[in-house]
């Protein structure tokens, strides 16, 4: 599996000249997977119920909220850590610092480095050009690319084909 990607034209400012550049971003995802979608991915994976899986992520939701609440640090080993942070006025003496003049100015979420590992070696892979792109801007070499990264997925295909056949 590979993070799909699109191709954008961006402007670099960098080398204090402004230069417009093409970079690879993440695919907007536009309806991103809800509690009960990733409750039914994690059902076929793991054997346990959606119905269990549902309830276990709604209650670790509220949970983490409370926990957080008291200033508790959340870690879930293997994923990471979420923690708030604060913020107040600055005062001229520190009784002035009082609970109605703090608050939560964040609530922030830091992946476990094994975690982050992992996700940092995934592999990407552009989506063709011509599904996100006006046929007016594609050039020809984008039309071979996409031809070219048609063939070898094909080729992928195939070769995954005959390894379960051989199996």
């Amino acid at each position: 599996m590979a993070v799909p990607y699109v191709v954008r034209k961006k402007a670099d400012l960098t080398s204090g000249e402004k230069k417009e550049l093409w970079y690879g971003v993440p695919k907007r995802v536009l309806n991103p997977i809800r509690n009960r979608e990733f409750a039914e991915y994690m059902e076929r994976r793991s054997g346990f119920h959606r119905g269990q899986i549902d309830g276990i992520l709604t209650e670790m939701v509220d949970a983490i909220r409370t926990l957080l609440s008291i200033g508790q640090p959340v870690t879930i080993e293997g994923l990471g850590t979420f923690h708030t942070s604060l913020t107040s006025p600055g005062f001229e003496r520190p009784e002035q610092v009082t609970p109605g003049k703090v608050s939560v100015s964040r609530v922030y979420f830091v992946a476990c480095p094994e975690f982050g590992r992992q996700v940092k070696k995934m592999k990407c892979t552009r989506i063709p050009f011509n599904l996100y792109m006006p046929e007016s801007m594609l050039t020809k070499e984008m039309k071979e690319a996409d031809r070219e990264q048609e063939l070898a997925a094909y080729n992928i295909g195939r070769l995954e084909i005959d390894e379960e056949v051989q199996e």
